[in-house]
Formats: C-alpha cells, sequence, structure tokens
C-alpha cells in the first residue's frame, strides 16, 4: 500500500481508537465489578454504589458517549514494527484528532498550561499528550494502545527511591500506606499499577505499562505473580470501601506488576493507579493497512477479539 493511503488509515484508526476508548470500560473490568456487586449484596450502600457504577458504564456504551466526564489524560503507547513501511509524524496526527475529538465533546478539555492556568480547549500542547514509542524487532505492523487516565487516580502515583539492601521488604508496607491514605480519592475500587527496578523513570513507566494488561492475568515471573496476588488481596482488607465511602471491601479489582533490572545503588518503585472506569483499547494496523481492534496479552502482544476487547 502506498504512504498517503497507509497515513490515512493510520489517521481514521486512531480516531477510531480513542473515541472508543472514552465509551467503555474493558470487559474484564466490568465482570469484576459484577462479581463485587454480588459479593456486596448485603451491604446497601457499597452495593448501592456499584450498581450505579455498572448503571453508568451500560449507558455510555449504549449511547457512544463518554463513560466518565473525566475524559481522562489520553495516553498513547506505540509499538512499531521494525519493517512497518512507514515513521509517520505520529504526534501531529494525534494532537489533530484529539482537537477533532474534543471539538466533537466526544473529550473534555482536559490540558491545563501549568504556569498561566490556561486551558487551550484541545487537548495538546507543548508535551502533551503523553506517548511512548517502542521499536519492535521482526515487526512489519504498527500497534495503537489508548489509555484514558482520569486525574483523580493519576493524583496517586508515586515515585520511591528504596534502600538497595532492603527495598522489596520495604514495598509493601510503603503500596499499602499509599493506598489507605488516599480513601476515596481515585474513585476505588481501582487497578494497581507498579513498576519495580530501572532507574527513576522506567520504573513509572513499567507502572503505567502494566494497566494495559488484561484484568485477571499474573506476571510470569513467580515470585512477582505471589506478590500480585498478596497486594490484591491486602488492598482489599484496607478500609476503605467503594468511592472510599468504608463500606464493604471492594477496594481493588487487580493488581499488575513489571519489573526490570536496577543499578547496584539504587531501588526505584513506581505506582501508578487506575480508576474502576478503566478505559483502555488496542488497535493493529499492518503493512497493507488492515486494521483490526483488539487488546494487548499480559506479555504485551496484540490480540484481535472482537467479543472482549481487554
Amino acid at each position: 500500500m502506498d504512504k498517503p493511503n497507509l497515513l490515512k488509515i493510520i489517521e481514521k484508526s486512531l480516531y477510531s481508537l480513542i473515541s472508543y476508548s472514552a465509551q467503555t470500560v474493558t470487559k474484564r473490568t466490568i465482570i469484576e465489578l459484577e462479581k463485587m456487586l454480588e459479593k456486596e449484596k448485603n451491604n446497601d450502600i457499597a452495593h448501592s454504589q456499584l450498581e450505579l457504577m455498572l448503571e453508568n458504564i451500560s449507558y455510555g456504551n449504549k449511547h457512544q458517549i463518554p463513560v466518565c466526564q473525566d475524559t481522562g489524560t489520553v495516553n498513547i503507547f506505540i509499538q512499531l514494527g521494525e519493517s512497518f513501511p512507514i515513521i509517520s509524524d505520529f504526534k501531529g496526527t494525534i494532537t489533530k484528532i484529539l482537537a477533532q475529538l474534543t471539538n466533537e465533546s466526544k473529550l473534555r478539555a482536559n490540558t491545563v498550561d501549568p504556569i498561566k492556568f490556561q486551558n487551550p480547549g484541545y487537548n495538546s500542547g507543548l508535551n502533551t499528550p503523553p506517548i511512548y514509542l517502542e521499536l519492535i524487532p521482526n515487526r512489519d505492523d504498527l500497534i495503537f494502545s489508548i489509555l484514558n487516565k482520569g486525574g483523580g487516580c493519576e493524583n496517586i502515583s508515586a515515585l520511591y527511591m528504596l534502600n538497595p539492601a532492603t527495598g522489596f521488604d520495604d514495598l509493601i508496607p510503603l503500596i499499602l500506606k499509599k493506598i489507605k491514605d488516599a480513601g476515596g480519592k481515585p474513585c476505588p475500587p481501582i487497578i494497581v499499577g507498579i513498576g519495580i527496578g530501572g532507574d527513576s523513570v522506567k520504573s513509572v513507566f513499567l507502572a503505567k505499562k502494566s494497566l494495559l494488561r488484561p484484568i485477571g492475568t499474573r506476571n510470569r515471573r513467580e515470585e512477582v505473580s505471589n506478590l500480585e496476588t498478596y497486594l490484591l488481596k491486602q488492598i482489599n482488607k484496607l478500609d476503605i470501601g467503594v468511592m472510599g465511602l468504608r463500606e464493604g471491601h471492594s477496594n481493588c479489582i487487580d493488581v499488575h506488576i513489571e519489573w526490570g533490572m536496577r543499578h547496584p545503588a539504587s531501588y526505584p518503585v513506581g505506582l501508578v493507579v487506575e480508576c474502576y472506569s478503566h478505559r483502555t483499547v488496542s488497535g493493529c494496523i499492518s503493512k497493507d493497512g488492515e486494521f483490526n481492534m483488539g487488546y494487548l496479552d499480559r506479555d504485551y502482544n496484540f490480540k484481535k477479539k472482537e467479543s472482549e476487547r481487554n
């Protein structure tokens, strides 16, 4: 396929993915919320809150409108196969699509100048939106993954530079304290992303990237998988409750952890929290211009699946 037509497909695909993501909570998240609804059937307050969440998600999906008034900061993860025919002006295309969707009221204008507190009204600007590019060897396709990151849950993000001698042991109490102190700010039940190792920037990136992994999947490394399961249980024992109302124990939907090698003198840990309105979707464009919508599996490979986006 010639480059001009392929660029048009990229633009059309981004429009579809970003608009779809704002309107849809992943199916696996909905399933977990439904399980919590059943678990909290004897707690009127927790049950009613979960019921409202599910009704709201259903309404947004049915009417193709945002499932939350905060459509978040649109994060774009790009996996570019080294043999894909073109390296496009992705930032320019993304900026154009964000402005169009904002003008169509499919996204709320969520970018503000941090110095002058001015909102330009088109969801982009200097160093915005967040775009993360990975070059993938031995691939000839292009994958976009969209994550709508709400402001309330983003405020719980943290970077810890732990003692390299005791870092792993210090990690658990720090995470539990942070989430307990946050209470209802991140709109629980939440999804917790944690990045262990790398450097300061890499650990936070790994934490955010982990949110793309399907709900219910565990890290392939046994020690990390066990830590995910343990933290999930411990977070759900905290006195937080749905929406921080201290009713019930449906605090956390899942915990995802990714890791990387670190410097001997440092032990970075990144924490990125997602609210119950977990909005993410992926799309793959082949070198011939075929577009498919789907999700990333636990190894961050694209999977096409029409009946279950994530």
